[in-house]
């Protein structure tokens, strides 16, 4: 192996970081979700849409479209199983020991709480994507963590806490995550 020498007066030339592109981070988890949506419908246990955040258009380039999201969005799903309306979010996490309370927004927590108000179901599903595995974690149970963070407690969920507390969503019933049963 070869040394490297740092001579005097000489400047180190440092790489250029990489940029990191977040534009498509969650899309194959949300992929999965859809198929497991479309599986569910071909069953005639559920229907449940993924809400795409409306776009503004302000410039057309032909091949290209310049945008921006208009509002905040509502929440990344929601529809009807069984009579009753329901209605997630679908995170992820790189971490093996937590998760992150900085990836949810507050109206996300607020639209969930709304829709539980109103007697639907409100939850979250997370992937713990080193780990493969994805957990049902029912509104309540995340809202108490986010009021406990907002007054200055701890900013992540512990992995543990998902191990004893919350439903580990499976592959099974012919659907990738079948987070019906958890319910």
């Amino acid at each position: 192996m070869a040394k490297r020498f740092n001579y005097p007066n000489k400047k180190q030339i440092k790489k250029p970081r990489k940029a990191i592109n977040y534009a498509n981070r969650g899309k194959g988890f949300e992929n999965d979700i859809i198929r497991t949506n479309n599986g569910y419908l071909s069953k005639g246990w559920a229907f449940v849409e993924k809400v795409e955040p409306a776009v503004q258009i302000q410039q057309d380039l032909g091949n290209k479209v310049i945008g921006f999201k208009k509002e905040k969005g509502f929440v990344d799903f929601f529809g009807c199983s069984h009579g009753r309306p329901l209605a997630f979010e679908a995170k992820k996490t790189t971490s093996r020991t937590s998760f992150p309370l900085s990836n949810i927004k507050q109206h996300q927590m607020d639209v969930l709480k709304f829709w539980q108000d109103q007697g639907g179901i409100a939850f979250f599903l997370i992937q713990f994507e080193k780990l493969h595995e994805v957990y049902f974690v029912h509104y309540e149970q995340v809202n108490e963590w986010w009021i406990q963070s907002k007054a200055g407690g701890r900013k992540s969920i512990p992995y543990s806490y998902f191990m004893m507390e919350c439903d580990l969503v499976k592959t099974q019933r012919g659907v990738p995550y079948d987070y019906l049963s958890c319910i």
